[in-house]
């Protein structure tokens, strides 16, 4: 009797512990996808603004308007270097979110093994432990497939910054100066500055497809929440059929 009673507590210890996980999980998930929905908005109609200063900049550049285009080039810069230091940040968040995966799959862990200690309890349904352990080995799937998109979004997201800090280093402080032997050199900045475009739209295809896993993390904690408050009935309807 006591060694059952032992068991019955561990088992629920790791419930508890589980199902408080799977909660502050479910508050950081919301948070992620309000962060998330801000971002976007933000980085498109910083894109938008970028995008029309770099239209203007080309027509003044085919104009050969040095004043102009110099003016517009620092402004650029300046929107660059914004843009540089934002995709540290989002690089930070997404080693957090790394990092919040793996917690997941250490507490999927724990509910694995609590239900492991259950089946060895001959006096509880070993049915409802079977189905259980499905249920949890299922949430350990979802959450290391989670962690591995997290992990390919940190590795893309600190390329990109990567990829524009060295643009903006070889823009900032150029001047344009339109004589023959600076025309290449202009080109290959011109060339640049469409290839930082192309980061920032990159950027935005990222926060869109990891507001979508966000989402879909969101109903798998709400699905593992839900199945950590049935696992708890069924304890509490073992321990009174048990006691």
């Amino acid at each position: 009797m006591k060694l059952a009673f032992k068991l019955f507590a561990v088992t629920v210890l790791i419930s508890s512990i589980s199902f408080g996980q799977n909660v502050k999980e479910g508050i950081q998930n919301t948070k992620q996808i309000i962060e998330g929905k801000k971002m976007l908005e933000r980085d498109m109609k910083e894109l938008q603004m970028i995008q029309a200063k770099v239209t203007k900049l080309k027509s003044v550049y085919e104009e050969e308007e040095e004043i102009g285009a110099n003016e517009l080039m620092r402004d650029l810069i300046s929107d660059f270097k914004r843009e540089v230091l934002q995709s540290g940040e989002k690089a930070k968040m997404a080693r957090k979110e790394i990092a919040q995966s793996s917690a997941e799959i250490r507490s999927d862990r724990r509910e694995i093994r609590g239900n492991r200690d259950d089946s060895k309890n001959g006096r509880f349904d070993r049915r409802d432990d079977k189905r259980d352990m499905a249920r949890d080995k299922a949430n350990m799937r979802d959450d290391r497939r989670d962690r591995r998109d997290d992990k390919r979004d940190f590795e893309m997201q600190i390329q990109r910054a990567d990829e524009q800090a060295t643009i903006l280093k070889s823009l900032s402080g150029h001047q344009f100066k339109f004589s023959e032997d600076q025309a290449q050199v202009n080109q290959d900045k011109m060339d640049l500055i469409d290839q930082f475009i192309v980061t920032l739209k990159a950027d935005i295809e990222a926060t869109k497809r990891e507001l979508s896993e966000d989402n879909r993390e969101r109903r798998e904690d709400r699905r593992e929440r839900q199945d950590d408050r049935n696992e708890r009935n069924e304890k509490d309807k073992k321990k009174r059929k048990r006691w």
